[in-house]
C-alpha cells in the first residue's frame, strides 16, 4: 500500500471515531466571514464645491456638443483621474478629470469633443481622428494647448473657485 493510501486510510478512520466520539473530537467551528464593501470616497469642503461646480460646467458641454453631434450617452462621471483628462467606456458613459472645468473652453470642449467621438469609434484610428477633425476643425492646436499647461491645471485650485490659485 502507499503512503497515499496509508494516509486516505488513516483519515477515513479518524472521521469515524470523531462521529462516534463528538467529546473526544469537537467539530471545529465555522467562522463567517462577512465582506463589507469599501465605503465611497465623497470629498467634503472646498474639494466638494469644486467637484460640484466643474460637474455643472461640464455636464452643460457635454450635453452641448452631443446634441450638436447627435450623440447619446448614458452617464456623466466626474472623477479625480492622475493621467487621464477623460474617458469612455463601452456601456456608453463618459468620465472627466473635475480639473478640465478650469481649462480654456477651448481645450474643454476639445476633450468632450474627442470623448464623445469614441462612441462612434472606440480606438484612435483615422477614422476616429476624422469624427473629431469634422466637430472641431483645429482640435490639434487645443490639444497642445491642453498638453502645455498640464501642470497648471493639476496645481491645487483656491477653494470654490475653478481658476488656478495665485
Amino acid at each position: 500500500m502507499s503512503v497515499t493510501g496509508v494516509c486516505r486510510d488513516v483519515r477515513d478512520f479518524l472521521r469515524t471515531l470523531a462521529g462516534e466520539l463528538p467529546e473526544v473530537f469537537p467539530r471545529p467551528r465555522m467562522r463567517r466571514v462577512v465582506y463589507r464593501r469599501a465605503a465611497r470616497y465623497r470629498p467634503s469642503g472646498p474639494d466638494a464645491a469644486q467637484r460640484r461646480r466643474a460637474r455643472e460646467i461640464i455636464s452643460a458641454r457635454v450635453a452641448h456638443w452631443a446634441a450638436l453631434l447627435g450623440l447619446e450617452y448614458k452617464k456623466i462621471f466626474i472623477k479625480n483621474q492622475r493621467s487621464m483628462w477623460g474617458s469612455c467606456s463601452g456601456r456608453r458613459n463618459l468620465n472627466f478629470n473635475w480639473r478640465l472645468a478650469a481649462a480654456a473652453p477651448e481645450a474643454l470642449d476639445y476633450v468632450v469633443i474627442h470623448e464623445l467621438c469614441h462612441l462612434r469609434e472606440m480606438n484612435h484610428s483615422k477614422k476616429f481622428w476624422a469624427h473629431v477633425a469634422a466637430a472641431c476643425p483645429d482640435y490639434k492646436a487645443r490639444r497642445r494647448w491642453l498638453r502645455d499647461n498640464t501642470a497648471l491645471l493639476r496645481r491645487d485650485f483656491a477653494a470654490g473657485d475653478l481658476r488656478p490659485a495665485a
